[in-house]
């Protein structure tokens, strides 16, 4: 199983990139391949719908049809294990 992900923080370089290596080693244990984007927060917007789930590490206002998931557990540990099963549970749906 091949999905996307945006991963976007404010810079779209430091925090993302360790979201990213997390959530794609977690992911290929599961069977599903991730193909990763970076991005920044400011840009997300005009990305709907290109990816399968966007994962941020910044605070968003913006409404989305891609589903949003917060990725703060990813760089804390705090609630990481739930979060990634849920980041699961949504790309196998």
């Amino acid at each position: 199983m091949n999905k996307k992900i945006i991963f976007a923080c404010t810079s779209g370089i430091a925090t993302s990139a360790v979201a990213t290596e997390k959530v794609v080693n977690y992911c290929k244990e599961q069977g599903i391949t991730v193909e990763p984007m970076q991005s920044n927060i400011g840009t997300i917007a005009s990305q709907d719908g290109m990816a399968d789930l966007i994962i941020v590490t910044s605070a968003v206002k913006t409404t989305l049809q891609t589903p949003v998931l917060n990725g703060l557990p990813l760089l804390t540990g705090f609630g990481e294990e739930d979060l990634l099963e849920k980041i699961v549970s949504i790309l196998k749906k």
